[in-house]
């Protein structure tokens, strides 16, 4: 009798980077069974708070003597670089890498772009979850966070960036800072399970890890996921103008100019048809010039409910002010450069003036003095005839 092949088990490592990244893993991996787990950073202190299922790698203890690095990206980078073979070994064999880091620190700032460098000596799929500072928190960490994510965007298949100032979008003032925080990591791991739960469960029409190579081919690619469930009579309609909006991560439709969407129905045995044609026609509607690929599946639980997940996959947009910006600059610009080309026309004209002239002057210079051989040869006393 044949043996049917087992089908090969999908490895995602999650590693968070950094105290807020390890911290954020931490609270993740209480939730999520699918992935492995790990969390490193220079600081003993930080890497004390683990949970058991996650694996806690120091960096750097003999330049930075088990402390942090400040906000000193310099000093993160120095570390992250000199202990390669250390990344290196959390990185390989792996299919899905989530990189984690709160940037605009020391560490997360300066080794995330090591890892997500070293990241693109593997085959695999390599995402990046990262927050950006509150705005209290200052422009020098501000600006250090821009400058990381500019570096690492570049290396891994996709980036999900949260600013952590769209928390006040849906809290109340008065709520405790560490509660805050909780929410826009629940948030997170929210995302990551369904992520998980994507290109795992089996449905009607099977969405499968192929898939999720194949929206997010290449490197440097913004990336949205988007999930919402909705009840009640206009269900369909109202998941598909949710799915694209979220108070963490804005409209994704608007964010970015999508390329590729991957995107899953979920529903009980009541999803109708109609109701699956008008989800895919409603997000096609959205983004028309995206290639897409969907599935479908069955679950009781979602009994009078319909869920929907997605994941886009594009690149940034130019902002229309920044863009009527550049324009403007380039008008100036371009002006110049007409007036340039007059200028040297001009010139290559009087150039080529003088040389026709140069040129004349040599003829008449030329046949007056052959004029005047001519003349020298006649004698004398016949000159004054011939004029």
């Amino acid at each position: 009798m044949r043996k049917i092949p087992s089908i090969k088990k999908i490895k995602i490592k999650v590693i968070g980077i950094g105290a807020g990244g390890s911290t954020i893993v931490s609270e993740i991996a209480k939730n999520i069974k699918k992935a492995s787990f790990v969390v490193t950073d220079c600081d003993k202190r930080i890497l004390k708070k683990g949970e058991k299922n996650i694996k806690v790698i120091q960096l750097g203890e003999d330049i930075s003597h088990g402390l942090g690095t400040g906000i000193n990206p310099i000093l993160g980078e120095e570390i992250a670089r000199k202990e390669k073979e250390k990344i290196t070994k959390i990185l390989k064999n792996q299919d899905l890498l989530i990189l984690i880091a709160c940037l605009g620190g020391g560490f997360g700032s300066g080794a995330t772009p090591v890892f997500a460098e070293l990241s693109k000596n593997f085959k695999n799929i390599s995402l990046g979850i990262f927050t950006l500072p509150f705005k209290f928190e200052g422009e020098k960490k501000t600006k250090i966070a821009k400058e990381a994510l500019e570096k690492i965007k570049e290396n891994l298949s996709g980036t999900f960036i949260v600013s952590n100032e769209k928390i006040f979008q849906v809290i109340d003032k008065h709520t405790p800072f560490k509660k805050a925080l909780s929410i826009l990591n629940k948030n997170l791991i929210l995302i990551l399970k369904d992520l998980i739960e994507l290109i795992s469960k089996t449905g009607v029409i099977n969405i499968d890890f192929a898939d999720l190579r194949t929206i997010l081919k290449g490197r440097g690619q913004i990336i949205y996921v988007g999930s919402i469930i909705c009840s009640g009579p206009n269900r369909t309609e109202e998941a598909i103008k949710k799915v694209f909006q979220s108070p963490f991560y804005g409209g994704a439709a608007a964010a970015f100019f999508c390329k590729n969407i991957l995107f899953n129905i979920s529903g009980d045995e009541d999803l109708t048809l109609k109701e699956v044609e008008r989800i895919s026609s409603g997000i096609y509607n959205i983004c028309p010039q995206a290639k897409i690929i969907f599935g479908i599946s069955q679950d009781k639980k979602y009994n009078g409910k319909v869920k929907i997940t997605l994941i886009q996959a594009g690149e940034e947009k130019i902002k229309k002010s920044i863009r009527k910006k550049i324009v403007k600059k380039e008008k100036p610009l371009k002006r110049e450069a007409v007036k340039e080309k007059k200028k040297t026309k001009k010139k290559r004209k009087e150039i080529r003036r003088s040389a026709l002239e140069i040129k004349k002057a040599e003829k008449e210079e030329e046949s007056e003095v052959l004029a005047q051989e001519k003349e020298w040869e006649i004698p004398a006393f016949l000159r004054k005839k011939i004029k």
